[in-house]
C-alpha cells in the first residue's frame, strides 16, 4: 500500500478506513510519534449520520457507513472488536509520554473502558470527563434523559508526565454546547465546540506536537491545532465530512489535500475480464496500471468499494467501473461509476444511484424499519428536482476541473493543454 497524494507535509488529511490509515502511518515511520490521539467515533446509538441535501430536499449518507451503523446497532461485538483493532494500533502510534482521549457516550461507554483497560493497562487510566453537552435532557426514554458525553484519558505509559499548572474539574460545563456553535457552526451533525479541543490539546500537549484525529469529522480538531501551532494528521471515512473538514481549514488560508490509501495490482482479484476488489481501498490509477500490464487494453469490469478520481485522466472506454453497494438483501449489489462528459455527468443507472445514497430508515424499538414503497417515491420525487443537475461544485485548476457531484463524489476532467506539457505525474505511470 501507499498514500496518494505524495505526502511530506508535517500536517495532512486523509479520506479512507482510518484502521487501515494508521496501519500505513505505523509501517511508514510514524510509529511512537503522536503526543495525543483523539477518537471520537460512532457511539453504536443507532442513529445513522447523514447530512441535508438541498438539491434533493433529503437526508443523504454514504451507503456503506449507514450499512455499519446498522449491523453494529444488532451486533455489538462488532462494534467493540472494531474499535479495539484501532485503539491497540493508536497504542503503537503514541509516544511513550503520549495520551489517547477516548470521546464516547454512555451506551457503550462501559464496554469501551474495559476494552481500554486492557490494551492500555489499569494503571494508565488517568481520568474520566463528563461534557455538559446541552442544558436539559436532549434524548428521553421514559423520564431518564440524556444531556452529556464521556471523555477517558489514558497514558500510554509511565513516561507521561502531567503539565503541574492544568487541572481541570472532572465536569465540564463550561465549555459549551452543541446548540452555542455561533459563527463556528458548519451545521455538521456532531460537530464538536472549538472551545472543548483547545481545552484537550492544551492539557495534553504542548506548541509544535504531533496529535491525531482519526474520526475528524466537520475537522475541529485540526482546525484549532492548526490556530495553536501543534502538528496533525486527521482522517474520516465520510466525504462530506472531508469535504466539511478542507473548507474549514481554508479559512485559515490552507488548502488541504485529500490523502488515500491505495493499493497495487492483485491477481487475486482478477477472474477472467472482471476485476472484484476485497478491501475497502479505493481503486486508483496506480492499481490500474497494474491490470493494463496484465491484460492489455481489452475490455474489463471493475468492481470497487470506491474509486480515486485520478481514473478519470484516463478516458478509457473498455474499462467499466461499478460501485459495490449494500444489496437489499444479503448479497451486494453493483451500481455504474457515474462518468464526466461534456459539461456534466452520465448516470447510466440514476435510479439506484440515488436510492443508495438517500438514509433508508430508523431504529424503533430495537427494530429497523424501510418503507420499500415511500423509498421508490422519494427517489423519483428526487430524480425530478435534480432534472439531470449531478454536479454540486467545480473547482478549476490550471490543467483540469474537479467536480463534486451532490453525493460527495469526486472527477477530475482534464482540459487542453500546451503540446508537451507536463501537467498530471499519474497519467505518466501508464506511459512510463
Amino acid at each position: 500500500m501507499v498514500i496518494q497524494p505524495e505526502w511530506s507535509s508535517s500536517c495532512g488529511l486523509f479520506y479512507g478506513d482510518n484502521l487501515l490509515i494508521m496501519q500505513e502511518l505505523k509501517k511508514q515511520g510514524y510509529e511512537g510519534q503522536f503526543s495525543m490521539i483523539y477518537f471520537d467515533g460512532p457511539f453504536n446509538s443507532g442513529w445513522v449520520f447523514s447530512s441535508y441535501s438541498e438539491e434533493l430536499k433529503e437526508e443523504i449518507v454514504d451507503p456503506w457507513n449507514e450499512w455499519k451503523t446498522i449491523r453494529n446497532f444488532f451486533n455489538p461485538g462488532d462494534y467493540r472488536n472494531d474499535y479495539r483493532k484501532r485503539i491497540e494500533v493508536a497504542k503503537h502510534l503514541l509516544a511513550d509520554e503520549g495520551i489517547l482521549v477516548f470521546h464516547t457516550s454512555q451506551k457503550e461507554g462501559h464496554y469501551l473502558k474495559v476494552i481500554l483497560d486492557e490494551v492500555f493497562g489499569e494503571r494508565q487510566f488517568l481520568g474520566e470527563v463528563v461534557w455538559k453537552f446541552a442544558n436539559g435532557p436532549v434524548y428521553q426514554k421514559a423520564q431518564f434523559g440524556l444531556n452529556h458525553e464521556t471523555l477517558f484519558f489514558y497514558a500510554k505509559s509511565e513516561a507521561f508526565t502531567k503539565k503541574a499548572e492544568k487541572c481541570y474539574s472532572s465536569v465540564w460545563d463550561d465549555i459549551g454546547t452543541y446548540d452555542d456553535m455561533q459563527a463556528e457552526n458548519t451545521y455538521y451533525a456532531t460537530q464538536k465546540p472549538e472551545k472543548l479541543i483547545e481545552r484537550i490539546l492544551d492539557m495534553t500537549t504542548e506548541a509544535g506536537a504531533l496529535v491525531g484525529d482519526f474520526y475528524c469529522g466537520s475537522g475541529t480538531l485540526p482546525l484549532v491545532a492548526q490556530k495553536m501551532n501543534r502538528r496533525w494528521i486527521a482522517s474520516d471515512n465520510s466525504r462530506i465530512a472531508i469535504q466539511t473538514a478542507v473548507k474549514r481549514l481554508s479559512t485559515l488560508g490552507i488548502e488541504a489535500s485529500v490523502h488515500q490509501i491505495i493499493e497495487d495490482f492483485n491477481l487475486e482479484y482478477l477472474q477472467e475480464k472482471e476485476y472484484t476488489k476485497r478491501s475497502e481501498i479505493p481503486f486508483s490509477l496506480y492499481e490500474l496500471k497494474g491490470l493494463k500490464r496484465e491484460l492489455g487494453d481489452v475490455p474489463i469490469k471493475i468492481n470497487a468499494f470506491d474509486y480515486t478520481d485520478d481514473i478519470d485522466l484516463i478516458g478509457d472506454h473498455s474499462v467499466v467501473y461499478q460501485f459495490i453497494m449494500p444489496g437489499r438483501s444479503c448479497k451486494s449489489s453493483r451500481v455504474p461509476r457515474p462518468v464526466p462528459a461534456g459539461d456534466g455527468l452520465r448516470v447510466s443507472a440514476p435510479f439506484e444511484w440515488i436510492y443508495f445514497h438517500l438514509k433508508h430508515g430508523k431504529i424503533e424499538e430495537y427494530n429497523y424499519h424501510v418503507d420499500q414503497g415511500e423509498m421508490e417515491d422519494r427517489v423519483k420525487r428526487s430524480l425530478l428536482r435534480l432534472n439531470g443537475n449531478w454536479i454540486k461544485e467545480k473547482k478549476r485548476y490550471d490543467h483540469y476541473e474537479r467536480w463534486i457531484d451532490i453525493f460527495g463524489h469526486s472527477y477530475v476532467v482534464r482540459k487542453e493543454r500546451k503540446e508537451g506539457e507536463n501537467w498530471a505525474r499519474q497519467l505518466l505511470l501508464l506511459e512510463g
